[in-house]
């Protein structure tokens, strides 16, 4: 088992979505931060402080808020190009002809593809930390930056590798459950901005403050998941829900329920 995790988890650093994705996103912050710079270091009148503007506060609530949902979903299509390579290539049906070992296959690749994408994930939190930091020192301040403020900004940037390896998780059991990569990564896609970001915050927030998106960031970022009250088309306002550790608790629901409802389609599926 361990060998079998150990080559799927090469398997995975081989892909090209697994590096071209964290890349691109890598030169988006690079090039935000540049651009943010010499704004910044035009105007006289805005001096960044690195731990109030661009932090939030000792909690570093909104330091990744930008990428909190943003890497959950990097996540997602890697996971589903990972199964959806083998769909696309007829690889597949021979990985079903392993029927014996199916389900230990499966397993590896969740483990595999788990500690890829938190480790992935965390380091590009890292690295968009060091950047902002960075932009403030340059054309602000950073002080007030205590141990525990950094401990804060540990643990933000480690719940953000734990909900990027969770929906993981979450595409690669969505992917084996549809049978197709695209349709998987469109469905999200769709899925993200009508559904969850539109018509179920708008009409059912009871039920938008459960989706997996929405707890996602909110775990990611550390704050809390509110819900609306009111009418989006009059007057409403927002109101906390539940607390980012619960919001991690609905993720891993949602993952572990996507990955045992494919184990089961993966253990049952016809070779034909």
């Amino acid at each position: 088992m361990i060998r079998l995790t150990l080559a799927e988890s090469r398997r995975l650093w081989a892909r090209r979505m697994t590096r071209f994705f964290p890349a691109i996103l890598s030169l988006l912050f690079v090039a935000g931060v540049v651009i943010a710079y010499f704004v910044i270091d035009n105007d006289d009148d805005n001096s960044p402080d690195f731990l109030t503007d661009i932090a939030g506060g000792t909690e570093a609530t909104s330091l990744l808020g930008p990428i909190a949902s943003l890497l959950p979903i990097m996540a997602f299509v890697i996971g589903a190009s990972y199964i959806g390579a083998d769909i696309k290539t007829g690889m597949l049906e021979q990985l079903l002809t392993w029927e014996p070992r199916r389900l230990r296959l499966l397993l590896a690749r969740s483990i595999a593809g788990f500690a890829g994408a938190a480790v992935l994930a965390a380091l590009l939190a890292a690295f968009l930390v060091a950047l902002l930091w960075g932009l403030a020192a340059a054309t602000g301040t950073t002080d007030g930056t205590t141990g525990e403020f950094w401990a804060n900004v540990a643990l933000a940037v480690l719940r953000t590798g734990i909900a990027a390896g969770l929906f993981l998780l979450f595409g690669l059991g969505i992917t084996i459950l549809v049978n197709n990569s695209v349709g998987s990564i469109v469905g999200l896609v769709i899925y993200w901005f009508n559904v969850e970001n539109f018509l179920l915050s708008a009409f059912l927030p009871k039920v938008a403050v459960y989706l997996p998106i929405t707890n996602a960031a909110s775990f990611a970022s550390g704050s809390d998941v509110e819900r609306i009250e009111g009418s989006v088309f009059g007057d409403f306002d927002t109101v906390s829900h539940h607390s980012y550790l619960l919001a991690g608790g609905i993720l891993a629901a949602w993952s572990f329920s996507s990955i045992v409802a494919a184990s089961v389609v993966f253990a049952r599926r016809d070779i034909a």
